[in-house]
């Protein structure tokens, strides 16, 4: 496959998982849920946008960092988060989107950080 393709695929996984983890912080806090998720979600957002930023530029490096937060976030924290923020919520449509958005967007960084 073209590498640019993959380059492409990268660069809008990386700025959907953004947006989505920040949208979905903001619509949390709207609920009663903690500003501290808001603010870390958008510090995540940056850190995400600038890998977002420099793969679109063309810079090889970002792939690496990328995929260390996919695999963190997939096998680590969204389990966790899971665990103890979705099933006690109780969950509605939103809550299930968000998690099989974010979920499948950590899938999609991590292959195309592998194939890029």
């Amino acid at each position: 496959m073209n590498p640019d393709m993959w380059r492409n695929v990268l660069v809008t996984a990386l700025a959907v998982n953004a947006l989505a983890g920040f949208g979905y912080r903001l619509y949390r806090y709207r609920k009663g849920g903690p500003i501290g998720d808001v603010w870390g979600q958008a510090i995540l957002g940056l850190l995400l946008a600038a890998l977002a930023a420099a793969t679109a530029l063309g810079a090889g490096w970002p792939r690496w960092p990328a995929l260390v937060y996919a695999v963190l976030f997939a096998f680590v924290v969204m389990p966790i988060w899971t665990l103890g923020v979705l099933i006690p919520l109780p969950p509605r449509r939103i809550d299930y989107a968000f998690t099989a958005l974010y979920w499948t967007t950590l899938l999609v960084i991590a292959a195309s950080a592998l194939l890029l």
